[in-house]
């Protein structure tokens, strides 16, 4: 009888226990998952995406030359016209210079003419003394008279054209500067590496998130809905910057559905949809700013809010621009869940994750249109 009892309880305990792998194996099976994929592929943007940026980069561009050459042309049009009348004018005086000189000529020969009679009527004189004969007086040739013309009246400068008379009191003003006749104006923002400008984030091209090592594995979680903009001087040694950087915390993916949904209860995202780190100061490391290769290394100071609950935080990063005179941004630095009141996720006392994470930025901005150019 007590070998039978045995038996059964025996039996009783491999079920249960298959029981219980069952059980435990169907609330893990969707914790858990194997991805192979290529570091640097989860912090970049999406190479579309940044084909789309770029294309629509171009497109303002070219609107914005397209406003610019209107303003320009109608602005060459008055230029010619302005110049068409000045050198009217100046064909104008050329004339009435031709016809003073003309004048002045026929003057100056008339006067040549009579100085040459009297010439004659000497010679005759002084030939007439050496002989002993008493010549009677000859009359003075009379020059050919001089062509009779209407005097021609010399322009008269306006008064608006002659020199002002200066005076102590109100000392004359400097003449505006001309530009040039074909000088174009176009839209231009000027990347300034060592000057302090406004950033914007290019949509779409900007990444954050977190690598997370729990007891089976490691994962990462990462969004692509960031925005933001930030005021900086990457060579000013006080590191005055200013702005803000904002995730969207309800779309934060890990690649598994179940653990995003327990992600989002601990974020309290209903409550706090946003994760937002607010810029106060940039510490650039020793020799660690290249104005001439425009990168710098250096800390990002500020201030880190996650559920409602904000501490001041420091990330180290490196800051290049890329062919696309975009300003990229990489940086990571380890935080405490715990700190700002995150409940560390744990599946039964057997899979436990860290508390601490490594939260990481792959930012992407441009100097911001209408801003310091």
């Amino acid at each position: 009888m007590v070998q039978k009892l045995l038996q059964w309880a025996g039996a009783l305990f491999v079920v249960g226990l298959l029981g219980a792998s069952v059980f435990a194996l169907t609330i893990v099976k969707d914790r858990i998952r194997v991805v192979v994929a290529a570091d640097e592929a989860g912090a970049g943007p999406d190479p579309m995406a940044l084909l789309r940026d770029d294309l629509q980069t171009v497109s303002r561009t070219v609107d914005e030359l397209r406003m610019a050459l209107g303003g320009n042309f109608e602005r060459l049009g008055a230029a010619l016209e302005e110049r068409a009348e000045a050198r009217h004018a100046d064909v104008q005086g050329i004339a009435r210079d031709v016809t003073s000189v003309r004048d002045g000529s026929a003057a100056v020969q008339h006067q040549l003419a009579s100085i040459l009679a009297r010439i004659e009527a000497l010679e005759v004189r002084v030939q007439a003394r050496g002989t002993g004969v008493a010549a009677a007086p000859v009359a003075a040739a009379e020059p050919p008279a001089a062509p009779v013309e209407k005097p021609v009246e010399k322009p008269v400068d306006p008064p608006a054209q002659r020199p002002a008379e200066q005076t102590p009191e109100k000392p004359a003003e400097k003449p505006a500067a001309k530009t040039g006749f074909l000088s174009f104006s176009v839209p231009t923002v000027a990347f300034r590496f060592d000057e302090r400008q406004d950033y914007v984030l290019a949509p779409d091209l900007c990444r954050v998130g977190f690598d997370a090592k729990s007891t089976l594995h490691d994962f990462t979680g990462a969004t692509s809905k960031v925005t933001g903009r930030f005021a900086a001087d990457m060579d000013d040694p006080a590191g005055a910057w200013t702005g803000e950087v904002v995730c969207d915390a309800t779309t934060l993916v890990t690649g598994v559905e179940g653990r995003d949904t327990n992600m989002y209860e601990h974020l309290d995202t209903k409550a706090h949809p946003k994760i937002t780190f607010t810029i106060t100061r940039f510490v650039p490391a020793e020799g660690g700013v290249d104005v001439g290769k425009q990168t710098a290394r250096g800390e990002i100071l500020g201030t880190m809010s996650i559920r409602g609950v904000q501490r001041e935080l420091k990330m180290p990063v490196a800051i290049e621009v890329d062919a696309s005179k975009r300003l990229v941004v990489k940086g990571q630095t380890p935080l405490k869940l715990s700190d700002y009141q995150v409940p560390v996720p744990s599946q039964l006392g057997l899979i436990n994750m860290q508390d601490e994470v490594v939260v990481w930025v792959a930012l992407l901005a441009r100097v911001q249109t209408g801003g310091k150019k």
